[in-house]
C-alpha cells in the first residue's frame, strides 16, 4: 500500500468513526435522558373510591416531584453532612411536595359537631424530601432506601378544608356538611420523618416461565413534631412484571408510603398487600390544638393500615390504585375505616 492509499484509509476512518460518534450521539442522548427524568405524581386519597362514606380521614390531595439523581440543589446538599450519621451517604435526590388533607366526623349533618366523633379539620402542607439510596453487598443484599422529610402547614379555616369539601359536595349532589364551624383552629404545625425500605427478598426471577418476579420490602420510620409523634413497622409484597427498582407508589402520610422513583420502560405491572403498625403518641387531628381549646377525642394508641391494590405502567407512565383499611384511630370510633388510593405517575 502507497503513502496515498494509506492516507485515503486513514482519512475514510477518521470520517467513519465521526459518523458513527454522529449516529450514536442521539442514542446516548436518549438514554441519558430517560436516566436522568424526574417524576410528576398526583396522589388521591377518598372514601368515595372505597365505601364511599364520609367519616374521619374522609379525603387528601399531593402533588409531588422526585428528582433524578444526583440532581440535588445546592441549597439542600448541606444537608448532606446529617444524612451521613443514620445512611453514611449524602442525598441521591429530592422531591417536593403540595398536598391537603380533610378529616370530618361521621355524621356530617349534626352542628355542631358529635363530640365523640372524629373532629373536623384541614390541613394544607408542604413537603421537602431527601432521599439516600444504598445498593447494598455485591450480591445486592442490605439493599435499602432512606428518606428525610420536613412537613409542614397550616391547620384550621386557612387550611381551606371546608371550601374543599362543600365544593366537591355541590358539584356532586352530596349532603352539605354542617359542623365546620368546630373545626380545629388555625394553627402552624410541623413534623420531620426518618424512613428506611429494604429490598430485602427478590424472588422467582429465575423460576416461574413468563418472567414472573416478587421481592418483599420491610420498613421502619418515625416521626416527630407538633403535627404527629409516631413510630412504625411495614411490610409489603410484591408479584409481577417488569417490577423494576421503585419503593412503592405515592400515598399520603402517614398511609404505608412509597417513594415515586420509577424507572421507564415496557409494559410493568404488579399486584401488592402490605401492613403497617404505628404507635401514636400523638395526633393534632385528633388531640386537637396544642395552645387553644379545641375539639378532641381520646386517641387510641396503637393503629394499623392493611392495604393491597396494583400497579400498571408503559413507558414513562403508571397508575396505580391502593385499597385501605385502617384500625381505629380513637376510643369512641365504632368502626374501622376504609378508602381508596389513586395514583398517576409521570416521568419528564
Amino acid at each position: 500500500m502507497d503513502r496515498g492509499q494509506a492516507h485515503a484509509r486513514h482519512h475514510c476512518l477518521k470520517l467513519w468513526a465521526a459518523g458513527a460518534a454522529l449516529l450514536a450521539a442521539p442514542a446516548q442522548a436518549l438514554a441519558q435522558d430517560a436516566a436522568e427524568k424526574g417524576v410528576f405524581s398526583l396522589a388521591l386519597e377518598n372514601d368515595s373510591l372505597s365505601s364511599g362514606g364520609d367519616r374521619n380521614y374522609t379525603s387528601g390531595i399531593k402533588l409531588a416531584y422526585v428528582s433524578p439523581t444526583e440532581r440535588v440543589p445546592s441549597w439542600l446538599r448541606g444537608f448532606g453532612d446529617f444524612t451521613r450519621y443514620l445512611s453514611d451517604e449524602t442525598p441521591d435526590f429530592w422531591a417536593v411536595s403540595l398536598g391537603q388533607s380533610i378529616f370530618t366526623p361521621e355524621d356530617i349533618s349534626a352542628n355542631p359537631a358529635p363530640p365523640d366523633q372524629h373532629p373536623y379539620a384541614g390541613w394544607l402542607y408542604v413537603q421537602v424530601m431527601l432521599g439516600v439510596e444504598d445498593e447494598g453487598g455485591p450480591d445486592g443484599t442490605g439493599r435499602h432506601l432512606d428518606t428525610y422529610e420536613f412537613e409542614f402547614g397550616m391547620v384550621g379555616p386557612s387550611a381551606l378544608g371546608e371550601q374543599a369539601q362543600r365544593g366537591i359536595h355541590q358539584a356532586l349532589s352530596a349532603p352539605d356538611p354542617q359542623g365546620w364551624d368546630s373545626q380545629l383552629r388555625d394553627e402552624f404545625a410541623f413534623a420531620l420523618s426518618f424512613d428506611r425500605r429494604w429490598r430485602a427478598l427478590e424472588m422467582f426471577s429465575d423460576v416461574v416461565p413468563g418472567g414472573i418476579e416478587a421481592d418483599l420490602t420491610p420498613s421502619a420510620g418515625a416521626t416527630l413534631g407538633t403535627l404527629r409523634d409516631e413510630i412504625r413497622l411495614g411490610l409489603t409484597v410484591r408479584v409481577g412484571q417488569n417490577i423494576g427498582d421503585d419503593y412503592g407508589p405515592p400515598r399520603v402520610r402517614p398511609s404505608l408510603s412509597g417513594v415515586e422513583h420509577f424507572r421507564g420502560g415496557p409494559l410493568a405491572w404488579s399486584l401488592f398487600a402490605g401492613v403497617q403498625g404505628r404507635a401514636v403518641a400523638h395526633n393534632l387531628f385528633l388531640d386537637g390544638n396544642t395552645f387553644r381549646d379545641s375539639a378532641s377525642v381520646e386517641r387510641t394508641p396503637y393503629v394499623a393500615d392493611f392495604q393491597t391494590g396494583f400497579t400498571l405502567s408503559a413507558g414513562d407512565w403508571r397508575l396505580a390504585y391502593t385499597y385501605v383499611w385502617r384500625t381505629e384511630e380513637f376510643e369512641t370510633q365504632p368502626t374501622r375505616q376504609d378508602f381508596g388510593a389513586l395514583a398517576i405517575s409521570v416521568r419528564l
